[in-house]
């Protein structure tokens, strides 16, 4: 497997825990959460603070995720929103972008 599909993986896996915590979070009525950071680096265990909506934003596209600031990897992504306490990223690596898409759990 090459880096750049490792990269998108490891996303991939990030975005997954996100969904788990985000139905945690739907279960208990709360208004937002510490969501894990979506970057490609497998050992980060930076926390996003987000809402809820925020967070729904973010996953209505495949390609986007979100990141601690100053963990962007311009390699394959460019950030399209800076949130203050988070950013959110868009894969514009075509390998990386096709990758996440197909591995995105809300449109299988």
């Amino acid at each position: 497997m090459d880096d750049k599909v490792k990269r998108a993986h490891t996303e991939a896996l990030f975005r997954d825990v996100n969904e788990r915590i985000a139905e945690s979070a739907q279960r208990f009525e709360a208004d937002s959460t510490q969501f894990v950071c979506e970057c490609a680096d497998p050992g980060c265990v930076d926390r996003v603070e987000a809402t809820l909506d925020e967070y729904e934003e973010v996953r209505s596209d495949g390609a986007t995720f979100m990141l601690t600031p100053g963990h962007l990897d311009e390699d394959i992504e460019r950030v399209v929103s800076d949130r203050g306490r988070f950013h959110v990223v868009e894969k514009v690596q075509r390998t990386v972008r096709a990758t996440v898409k197909r591995l995105d759990p809300r449109t299988a």
